[in-house]
């Protein structure tokens, strides 16, 4: 390669840099993101369904099982996420005219940041809204009726209790959930046919009817929850099973 085709390289390396057209390219690369995140869900649902039914058969060496593949989940998702958080703020910073001549040191420097805002066990699974919910559903297999302890013990090693127990019926009909619906903007329940119908009635908007929520839900913010469904099959199933043990017949 001659001396004048050397500089000319050069020139062309020193020159180059990501432009907002290639933006378009790291888009793409997060386009799958959601779909891995629902299968995350889905894998962590039916991990939920199944640590339920250990509960109910005390194994408690396959719970413990069953809670390390849920966290493993939680912590995929949360690369997952930070992925994106990445390619977004490069997004960003190319878009706004910043010079990058390549990613991977500024990517490299995101992701540290986004790692290092979580790092004990309290931060990443014991004050998780989703690891508590995993959790209170195996606690209420056994104790249906009573208030799940906090999984973070205090400065004087006292458990701190919690302060409000799930519903297995809507606050709508006052019935057994049917085809249950979570919002989720305040986490309450609701069957679906009833709140759908209420929206109907309302315009397609609602305050949550549940006392005490002020939170507005529209349809978009309810999701199928599976989990719910199962709880309340498991709790009819169980008072069937201890009305019809607590049956007496005349015998003449």
């Amino acid at each position: 390669m001659t001396e004048q085709a050397v500089q000319s390289l050069a020139q062309l390396q020193n020159s180059f840099h990501l432009k907002p057209t290639h933006t378009d390219l790291i888009k793409s690369v997060m386009g799958d993101s959601s779909d891995v995140i629902g299968f995350i869900r889905k894998g962590q649902q039916y991990i939920t369904i199944e640590a339920m039914d250990q509960e109910e058969a005390n194994n408690q060496e396959k719970i413990l099982e069953l809670d390390a593949s849920y966290r493993e989940l939680m912590d995929l998702e949360s690369r997952v996420r930070n992925q994106n958080t990445t390619f977004t703020t490069l997004a960003t910073r190319i878009n706004n005219g910043e010079i990058l001549k390549n990613l991977m040191t500024p990517y490299e420097e995101i992701q540290t940041q986004l790692q290092a805002k979580c790092t004990t066990e309290e931060e990443k699974y014991l004050t998780n809204e989703k690891y508590i919910d995993f959790r209170q559903n195996i606690w209420n297999i056994n104790h249906p009726d009573e208030l799940m302890p906090s999984l973070v013990e205090n400065d004087d090693d006292d458990i701190v209790m919690g302060s409000t127990k799930i519903s297995l019926k809507c606050p709508l009909t006052t019935t057994w959930l049917e085809d249950p619906v979570t919002s989720t903007v305040c986490k309450h329940s609701f069957s679906k046919a009833a709140i759908l119908d209420l929206m109907r009635q309302s315009g397609g908007s609602v305050v949550c009817p549940v006392s005490g929520c002020n939170k507005g839900i529209v349809p978009t913010y309810l999701i199928n929850d599976e989990i719910m469904a199962e709880r309340v099959t498991r709790v009819k199933a169980r008072d069937e099973k201890n009305a019809s043990s607590t049956q007496f017949f005349d015998v003449e």
